[in-house]
């Protein structure tokens, strides 16, 4: 069997991509890659902001549908689900993966089936619970800035270089037994965006770091200058050359190994386009399911398989691929991507109990539950979906509709289930809560 090297780059949107043609070569490694390998030009995130992407692209279905990003209910999901780790580990794969991101951490379930889980929590576990619970629960923005305070002193989760943790990463595969199986999520890529001196390309000291901080004083809302998101910009496009980087040199170091790599996002970044910047949950704000969020870069290498897949495919299918591909059946509910026959995916979010769902083919997309009037975009034409022709094409926005609305519909007894769940945790906290008074 195959060794596999999954790489997730956290953060970074299709279209910023210099393989999927964008004017800046943000991605030298990923574009040999991609002309070598195989490449989706239309892959879709699973979910708006990490937890939900990745749980989809580790289970192959989507996350607990709720507004709250509540850990004890994602662990409970995982309780309850097959992952890939799982399986490929009963295959008899070794299993590892190196994740400085708390939102895809053991915190949240994402250890399930692995034998080696590096998250760098380390004893502050029950720490973080306190604190995560503080961000999430009483939208403390004085939690929000201790966190960060915390892990910019000791250089992590968002504040942690790859090559920090880069031996760690190598030293595992030395150590462990073929077959295996390796994960790795970087943060470079996710705000804010902070790149050595020597990779950088577009921004300079200055720029970077006063564009990120601006938008950070600005509450990360839509106010910033032109020239201040430009210089953001920057600042992004050199952190995504930074991560391709980071690719480079494990394909040289993983050389002996011949693994096939997997590279993909789990969700894109906003920058003022829709009139928000960053993704997911901000401030425990949900967003939207526009194009710079869900449309995410998707790579396989170093197999047979070559070419270009242009219909669209959900990360919900890469368990189901990544079986496929190593030529194993697959115990997963989706189809692998190499074979789905889709026309169209879908993608789902909640804000205040409202389900936001979006139907995204090849050419075209359909949303309903995101503003007061449903939205239709003909993305050949308008990729940055600045125009509603729902008007214009009502029989497609129709059939469009009737996916979306059979799919909300068999979707509420999911999120009545998750409501009882909620409440049944918070129930229990608070039965634990009058025992010790």
């Amino acid at each position: 069997m195959r060794n596999i090297v999954l790489v997730t780059l956290d953060s970074v949107r299709a279209d910023h991509c210099s393989f999927m043609g964008y004017h800046r070569e943000t991605t030298p490694t990923l574009d040999k890659m991609a002309r070598k390998g195989l490449v989706f030009e239309n892959a879709i995130a699973a979910g708006v902001g990490t937890p939900a992407s990745m749980m989809g692209a580790f289970t192959g279905l989507f996350a607990p549908l709720t507004d709250e990003v509540n850990p004890k209910i994602w662990r409970l999901e995982f309780d309850r689900r097959k992952t890939l780790a799982q399986v490929l580990s009963k295959l008899g794969y070794s299993t590892g993966a190196v994740v400085p991101n708390t939102f895809a951490s053991s915190y949240f379930g994402f250890n399930k089936g692995f034998q080696y889980f590096q998250d760098f929590l380390g004893s502050g576990t029950k720490f973080y619970e306190r604190i995560f619970e503080k961000i999430f629960k009483e939208n403390s923005k004085i939690t929000f800035f201790i966190k960060n305070l915390i892990n910019f002193v000791l250089r992590r989760e968002v504040f942690t270089p790859w090559e920090k943790y880069y031996e760690e990463i190598t030293d595992w595969v030395e150590k462990t037994k073929e077959p295996f199986f390796l994960w790795i999520l970087l943060m470079d890529t996710h705000f804010p965006y902070l790149v050595p001196r020597k990779f950088r390309k577009w921004s300079s000291f200055l720029s970077m770091y006063r564009s990120n901080w601006k938008l950070q004083s600005v509450n990360f809302e839509n106010r910033l200058t032109e020239r201040e998101r430009q210089k953001l910009i920057d600042a992004y496009d050199d952190s995504i050359r930074y991560a391709d980087e980071f690719v480079k040199r494990l394909i040289k170091d993983l050389k002996d190994y011949d693994p096939i790599y997997i590279i993909h996002s789990d969700h894109g970044d906003g920058f003022g386009e829709h009139g928000y910047y960053m993704h997911g949950f901000v401030r425990n704000k949900a967003v939207g399911l526009y194009e710079e969020l869900i449309h995410v870069p998707l790579i396989i290498y170093n197999t047979d398989i070559k070419g270009k897949i242009e219909e669209p495919v959900s990360l919900l299918n890469l368990p189901s691929t990544i079986m496929d591909i190593v030529g194993q059946n697959s115990e997963f509910s989706t189809k692998s991507a190499l074979r789905s026959g889709n026309t169209w995916v879908l993608i789902r979010t909640i804000e205040n109990g409202q389900i936001k769902v979006a139907v995204r083919m090849k050419n075209w997309k359909f949303i309903t539950g995101q503003k007061e009037v449903d939205e239709l975009y003909n993305l050949k034409e308008d990729p940055h979906e600045q125009k509603n022709v729902i008007n214009e094409h009502s029989d497609l926005a129709e059939n469009l509709r009737n996916i979306a609305e059979r799919y909300i519909i068999r979707q509420k007894p999911e999120a009545m289930r998750i409501i009882r769940d909620i409440q049944k945790i918070k129930l229990n906290k608070s039965d634990k809560h009058a025992k010790e008074v």
